[in-house]
């Protein structure tokens, strides 16, 4: 496809110029312009991407690539994660701690379904399955992953954030205007609780989470030189029980071939749950330390932009026209279930559509847009805890993705 690509593939300079810079303009016109921010920057980033290469301005491979994957991106996860202490996040989320797992056993249950109905129709679908199930409970982070650990084609990747991002934004339109439909007041009559969601609640709520903060030069120090330390044991963890077990040499050697000892050698041998679980261990075992970390998560969003911009540069604009209107069909399954469950199990317990609402945001799209539509919705009181609700996504999204991975592998083929 880009055969004679304007930038040689050994021009690092200016690939990473580039990339950096796309990210960039792609997150300045996500904040400053109207338009694109209904785009969302995700999305401008891999069209820029997809533009950057199939006007054979960058190459489609390049050594650069290799080292975004293999190295930036694992540093992402404990940058999003070194400040969260699950703790916090279990004792202040509330009642939506419990929705939300509504929601992400929907995810899940909608994941089988869709892998089911179009497995045939679309390869490889069992690892975009994994990927999908990830950033339905998580974000994009889980989605990406699962995708470096599972490696579904890079052109089915980029169709599938097309499709995503063209269907989440039907959901969350169809979701916003659930309140104002007289059937849906009857079914969820307003009560004491939902009218208490609009009064003052939580301080600051979103507003405060996107403030700017002081950050300084010892905080990007410690964050820097805290995610390098993680990811690179992480690693080394990943490598060495992802080896086959030598009888009498090394802890792996202890358990000999018995299944239990397998599937042990087989998550501890993934090194992207490895990482979630040393960064969600950190804040508990050094919470001062971690609450100390600022611009961790600013460090985190950054580099998965530039991973969005590399994402969409393999991807030919044919092939996701192509595929798309599947794939759009694949992730309307997921999230219709998604739906469903929310709902009928939020009704059945007795919780409020509006905290079912937000939980099923959250689950599709993350914790800024949960906490967003509790602002616009003007649910002061869900603000903060739609946040926490996400975070949480965060840190078990990466199990169910591989867990989901490994069974659908195992059912369906690759």
């Amino acid at each position: 496809m880009m055969l004679g690509a304007l930038i040689s593939p050994g021009d690092h300079w200016a690939i990473w110029t580039i990339l950096i810079a796309t990210a960039a303009a792609s997150i300045v016109l996500e904040q400053k312009n109207a338009i694109a921010r209904k785009i969302t920057g995700p999305v401008l980033a891999l069209f820029g991407g997809m533009l950057l290469s199939n006007t054979s301005l960058m190459p489609s491979s390049s050594l650069s690539y290799d080292v975004i994957g293999e190295y930036m991106i694992p540093l992402v996860i404990p940058f999003l994660l070194l400040r969260m202490d699950i703790r916090r996040v279990i004792r202040e989320t509330g009642r939506l701690f419990v929705v939300f797992h509504f929601s992400s056993l929907g995810t899940v249950v909608g994941t089988f379904i869709a892998v089911l109905l179009l497995g045939s129709l679309i390869p490889h679908l069992a690892g975009i399955g994994a990927a999908m199930s990830a950033s339905y409970i998580g974000g994009a982070i889980n989605f990406f992953a699962m995708v470096e650990t599972f490696r579904p084609p890079k052109d089915l990747v980029g169709a599938t954030i097309v499709a995503d991002n063209g269907i989440m934004a039907l959901y969350f339109l169809f979701l916003i205007a659930l309140p104002g439909i007289r059937l849906v007041r009857r079914i969820f009559p307003e009560s004491d609780v939902s009218r208490g969601f609009s009064e003052p609640g939580t301080d600051g709520g979103a507003e405060a989470y996107w403030k700017p903060k002081a950050i300084s030069l010892r905080n990007i120090a410690c964050s820097v030189a805290l995610a390098f330390i993680i990811t690179a044991l992480s690693v080394k963890i990943a490598a060495y029980f992802a080896k086959p077990p030598m009888p009498a040499l090394g802890i792996a050697g202890w358990f000999g071939e018995s299944d239990m000892p397998k599937l042990i050698r087989e998550v501890l041998g993934q090194k992207y749950l490895v990482l979630t679980t040393l960064s969600i261990l950190f804040p508990l075992a050094f919470p001062e330390i971690s609450e100390s970390l600022m611009g961790s998560e600013e460090l985190g969003t950054f580099l998965i932009y530039i991973f969005f911009v590399m994402i969409g540069i393999p991807a030919s604009f044919y092939e996701v026209v192509i595929g798309a209107p599947l794939l759009l069909l694949f992730c309307a399954i997921i999230l219709l279930f998604n739906f469903l469950l929310t709902v009928g199990l939020g009704k059945l317990f007795g919780y409020e559509i509006e905290e079912m609402i937000l939980c099923a945001v959250v689950t599709s799209g993350g914790p800024m847009n949960g906490a967003a539509i509790a602002i616009s919705k003007g649910w002061s009181r869900l603000v903060f805890p739609s946040v926490l609700a996400g975070i949480w996504g965060y840190i078990i999204g990466n199990y169910v993705g591989f867990a989901c991975g490994k069974i659908l592998i195992a059912w369906f083929g690759e």
